[in-house]
């Protein structure tokens, strides 16, 4: 909990109009709170769970399920959220770990992508996606990460390393060894596969945990709130009037700044920077801090 201790008068405040020196940088430190819903915060700071990349999807299902999961593979599980959030609104905070990796030979591609239907004349001879190996439609899954994007228009092309520790796998794929101008159909899109070269790769094994914070949004934002917000209370009169300004809006100072001001970032900020969730008067904010560039 963050109190406040400045004592200096708001119509005292030095330095709280923007200098005009017009070199276009920013000149003022501005700080600014917006309404953080539970809706708001969820958006935030979780992920469905059928929205995690393909690499990690079903190890943090089942780690949501109750279980530790393991997962080997070029591509270790990543989430992009802290948290992820199931169909019932049930929050998991997700920990991964790489518990031991081995090294590997990868094979490195750049892929194209193209819609069957492009061709005048036809698509070039092509095999089914469904026709590879499960290993390698999984490498060109993680590589994308949302496999909806190449159905993208114009979707630019992207890398994907085929490596794996296991000896079948390798001699089962038709990536290994590099296999240029390859071509795969896959729902509609042709994939062109082009032969970058051989690279040195690590195949880690992470271990899956998910625990569970919260069976509501309300209960989400107590709990992020809890975990990576800051509440204030203590306010002076000259604090208090400084937070009401930026609520919805944003209030600014040039260097050096009021006590005032200054005592309201440090009570707001972490070894990170500015807390995300600000509690002020029993609401809570997203809060946003810009420097002088």
């Amino acid at each position: 909990m963050a109190l406040f201790a400045a004592t200096a008068s708001l119509t005292a405040l030095s330095g709280c109009l923007a200098d005009d020196s017009g070199d276009g940088a920013r000149q003022e430190t501005a700080l600014r709170l917006d309404e953080a819903s539970p809706v708001g915060v969820s958006n935030e700071f979780s992920t469905p769970v059928d929205a995690v990349d393909h690499a990690g999807r079903a190890a943090v299902r089942t780690a949501v399920d109750g279980g530790e999961a393991t997962v080997s593979g070029y591509y270790a599980p990543g989430v992009s959220a802290p948290y992820v959030v199931t169909d019932d609104a049930e929050y998991y905070r997700v920990r991964t770990e790489t518990v031991h990796s081995v090294p590997a030979t990868g094979y490195a591609y750049t892929v194209a992508v193209d819609s069957v239907d492009s061709f005048l004349l036809g698509p070039p001879s092509s095999v089914p996606f469904a026709d590879l190996p499960e290993h390698d439609r999984d490498a060109v899954r993680d590589a994308i990460g949302n496999a909806s994007l190449v159905h993208a228009p114009h979707y630019p092309p992207f890398e994907v390393t085929f490596a794996y520790a296991s000896a079948e796998r390798r001699e089962r794929s038709r990536f290994v060894p590099g296999n240029d101008g390859q071509r795969v159909e896959w729902d509609g899109e042709l994939l062109r596969f082009a032969f970058d070269g051989e690279r040195s790769a690590e195949i880690p094994t992470v271990a899956v945990r998910a625990d569970r914070v919260a069976s509501s949004q309300g209960g989400f934002r107590r709990a992020v709130g809890e975990a990576r917000g800051r509440s204030v209370e203590g306010l002076t009169p000259d604090q208090r009037a400084i937070l009401d300004a930026t609520i919805e809006s944003e209030y600014a100072e040039v260097a050096p700044h009021s006590d005032a001001f200054a005592a309201v970032i440090d009570a707001l900020s972490t070894d990170e920077g500015v807390a995300p969730l600000v509690r002020y008067d029993g609401e809570w904010y997203f809060a946003h801090l810009d420097r002088p560039d």
